[in-house]
C-alpha cells in the first residue's frame, strides 16, 4: 500500500502518500507535500480505522461515540460538500474504541468502553442494528479471524474468541500477565498462525492459534461427512430441508436460500 492514514487526538484524519517521502529528504516540506488529504468530521480522538474491499470507503471510530464512513473518491471530487462524501452515525452513549468489517462487508462491529460490541449494517449508518454485551471491561482491540468470528482484546488483559450473529463467546485465546495489563492492539502474522498483542506492560506477545485452526478443520470434516450422507439418503435430506430457521437478520436468510443442492443448511458461522 502506498497510502498511510493517520488520526489525531482532535478527530482530524490525514492521508499520506508515502511515495512522496524518501529517506534522504525528511524535512517538513516533504511531509506537507506527502499529505494529500486532511479533514475533521469527528470531535474526539480517532480510535480505529478499517476500509472496504475496494479501498474506496474509509471507516473511522472516535471517542465521541460516532462511526464515520468516508467515500474517498467522492471526497476528492466534492471536498467542499461534506454531505457528498460523508456518512456519520448518531452519537452513541459510549466511546467507540475498535473496529472491524465482517460478514463479507455486510456488517461493521465496534468495541466500546462499556464492553459491548456495537454492530452496524453496511449502508445504514444512523444507529446500530444489534448489540452484543458480555465483556466485563472495555474492548480496546478487534481482529477479524474470519467473516463470522473476531478476536477481542480488552482492558482486563484477556483475548477472547467471539462469534457474531449468532452471537456467542467461543472461548479465551489467552491473557496477559497476572497484572491484567490492557491489550491495545492485535495483529496476525503473515500466515495467520500467530496473533501478536501489545499491552501496557510494553511487551509484544505471540499467541499460537493452531488449536483454533484445527477446530475449523474438524468442522469442515464434519460438514463434508454430512454432505456425503445427504447424497446417500436423499429422502432424509429432503425432509430436513423443509425446516426453515427464521433469522432477524436479512443477510442470514439470504445465505440459507443460497445453499446448494442436498438440502443441508451449511452453518458458515462455525469457527
Amino acid at each position: 500500500p502506498s497510502v498511510l492514514c493517520v488520526g489525531d487526538e482532535n478527530g482530524a484524519i490525514k492521508l499520506f502518500d508515502i511515495r512522496q517521502c524518501s529517506n534522504n529528504n525528511n524535512n517538513n516540506n516533504t511531509i506537507r507535500k506527502a499529505c494529500v488529504h486532511a479533514w475533521r468530521n469527528q470531535e474526539d480522538y480517532i480510535s480505529a480505522f478499517d476500509n472496504d474491499s475496494t479501498g474506496t470507503t474509509l471507516l473511522s471510530t472516535s471517542a465521541d461515540g460516532t462511526l464515520a464512513a468516508t467515500d474517498l473518491r467522492m471526497m476528492r471530487q466534492q471536498s467542499h460538500n461534506r454531505e457528498g462524501y460523508l456518512r456519520l452515525s448518531d452519537p452513541q452513549d459510549d466511546e467507540l474504541l475498535s473496529l472491524q468489517i465482517i460478514k463479507n462487508g455486510r456488517k461493521v462491529v465496534c468495541g466500546t468502553q462499556d464492553g459491548v460490541l456495537a454492530i452496524w449494517s453496511w449502508g445504514t449508518w444512523g444507529d446500530v442494528s444489534d448489540r452484543f454485551p458480555g465483556h466485563p471491561t472495555s474492548i480496546d482491540a478487534l481482529l477479524k479471524y474470519d467473516e463470522n468470528t473476531v478476536l477481542t482484546g480488552s482492558s482486563d488483559g484477556v483475548i477472547r474468541i467471539v462469534q457474531i450473529q449468532p452471537d456467542e463467546l467461543l472461548g479465551v485465546l489467552g491473557r496477559t500477565h497476572e497484572h491484567d495489563y490492557p491489550i491495545e492492539r492485535l495483529r496476525f502474522n503473515s500466515n495467520k498462525s500467530y496473533v501478536a498483542s501489545i499491552s501496557h506492560d510494553e511487551y509484544i506477545r505471540l499467541w499460537d492459534i493452531h488449536d483454533l485452526m484445527d477446530d475449523d478443520d474438524d468442522d469442515d470434516d464434519d460438514e463434508n461427512t454430512a454432505k456425503e450422507q445427504a447424497k446417500i439418503k436423499p429422502t432424509a435430506a429432503a425432509s430436513l430441508s423443509t425446516f426453515k430457521h427464521n433469522s432477524d437478520d436479512e443477510w442470514d436468510d439470504d445465505d440459507d436460500n443460497n445453499d446448494d443442492g442436498g438440502g443441508n443448511d451449511d452453518d458458515d458461522s462455525d469457527s
